[in-house]
């Protein structure tokens, strides 16, 4: 069962630990091979022509001044249109567009997230099957780790008797000071090291019962998500 756990672990670090693909989004891997389509219909070109706002033909060996608001085309040496180079956008559109592929972008990274997601849930649940056989695993585990527990917490509880004796000790020679002895060198000393050690202990037990409620979580989450598994397995 030792081994299996250990296996468990392992295989969930590593399904943790696979980095998210960081897939191009389909708007920028449009705009990219646009770009390059534009540079080589600008590389080919012999002359340019448009339609301009008035309705008339503009032809130029460059895109002619008339033309920097509509699409132009590109000619061959015989004049055949090589290709086609939209009109700039207009900042409307510009920003529409952006807002759009944002959108677009948002939309995609939340899908390969939640396909990540899924995907690690898999892994999970394959590790959960493959460490616990029964329900009777999963509560031999969860007992071991409450036993666990108890054991560390009751040693913080004995460390916490031996400070409040300590202090009870130190309350005593105090009340002595303050009669007229004379108080050792390192009085002072030992009263704010005995207090900040006690309160150092009270914090850890707090933080092993926390612990114990989280391991009692944790059990019930992997037995209920066992149940869940090998019941809807069985009913297929």
């Amino acid at each position: 069962m030792l081994r299996k756990l250990l296996t468990a672990a392992l295989l969930l670090a590593l399904a943790g630990a696979l980095p998210a693909a960081r897939a191009q989004s389909p708007e920028a891997k449009a705009e990219k091979e646009r770009l390059a389509r534009e540079e080589k219909i600008r590389a080919a070109a012999k002359s340019w022509r448009c339609v301009a706002k008035d309705g008339k033909k503009h032809y130029g060996a460059t895109p002619p001044p008339q033309c920097k608001d509509v699409a132009v085309e590109a000619l061959s040496a015989q004049g055949l249109v090589l290709g086609r180079i939209e009109a700039p956008l207009t900042p409307e559109q510009r920003a529409a567009r952006e807002a759009a592929a944002r959108q677009n972008a948002a939309a995609e990274q939340a899908k390969r997230e939640a396909e990540a997601a899924a995907k690690l849930q898999a892994r999970r649940d394959q590790v959960l099957l493959q460490t616990y056989t029964s329900e009777r695993d999963i509560e031999m585990v969860r007992q071991r780790a409450i036993a666990d527990n108890q054991v560390a917490a009751a040693q913080v509880e004995a460390r916490i008797a031996a400070l409040k004796k300590r202090q009870e000790a130190l309350g005593k020679e105090a009340a002595a000071i303050k009669a007229g002895k004379k108080p050792g060198p390192t009085f002072e000393q030992d009263v704010k090291n005995n207090a900040y050690d006690l309160q150092l202990q009270e914090q850890l037990l707090e933080s092993r019962k926390r612990e114990a409620d989280a391991i009692n979580a944790r059990y019930d989450e992997e037995k209920r998500k066992y149940l869940e598994l090998t019941q809807g397995a069985a009913k297929k």
